[in-house]
């Protein structure tokens, strides 16, 4: 279900100003994008990407100008199940295993109980369920990220700076192709804005094209 005009995803004059900081994050971004749909979020390192991305799931509170998925406000209870988010960094504790990683996940998102090793299998890892998130290979926690966004099938995707693995291109494919919308964010978009069809470019946290 979209919004009552359609939209997945509706974002009217975002601005994002952290504490401390000079300038917004974001200046003030607008888009829509509906069911099916994908964009990809280009930028250089600093242009506002992830704070983007970040605000459509939640984790961000924009400042300034609204944002709903869904039609609700970005991480609520109503769209959480609907919702799969690939950050980019490692933002687990260092002492979890991959399959405690999944596991929370899961159960934060609404569904506790989802096996694990099948999603490691469809991201290309399925021997790092009892790797603890500090062992985990740089190319193993970018799996790991993909494979937690992708628990429960869900209506948007959101993945910052994924790696493009087969399975990333894969995965992106099947989503879109039963009706999700995906959303991409990427230094170096590479073969993703043939694949997502729209792209969407920061530089300084304004729109630049």
């Amino acid at each position: 279900m979209a919004d009552a005009q359609g939209a997945v995803v509706r974002a009217d004059d975002v601005v994002v100003q952290f504490p401390g900081g000079k300038s917004p994050a974001l200046g003030g971004v607008s888009f829509r994008l509906e069911a099916g749909e994908g964009l990809v979020v280009a930028g250089d390192e600093g242009s506002g990407k992830s704070a983007l991305l970040r605000a459509i799931v939640g984790v961000v509170v924009p400042t300034y100008g609204q944002i709903s998925v869904f039609g609700s406000p970005p991480g609520a209870d109503a769209t959480r199940r609907r919702v799969g988010f690939g950050a980019e960094t490692r933002p687990f504790p260092a002492g979890l295993r991959a399959r405690d990683v999944l596991d929370l996940v899961a159960l934060i998102r609404g569904y506790a109980g989802t096996p694990t090793q099948p999603v490691l299998e469809r991201v290309g890892a399925p021997g790092v369920a009892l790797t603890r998130v500090e062992r985990l290979e740089v190319e193993d926690a970018r799996r790991l990220s993909l494979a937690c966004a992708l628990i429960g099938d869900p209506d948007l995707l959101v993945l910052d700076d994924p790696w493009e693995f087969p399975e990333t291109i894969d995965e992106i494919s099947a989503a879109r192709a039963r009706g999700a919308a995906v959303i991409v964010g990427s230094i170096d978009p590479g073969g993703f804005p043939a694949l997502l069809g729209r792209t969407l470019t920061l530089h300084e946290g304004e729109v630049v094209a």
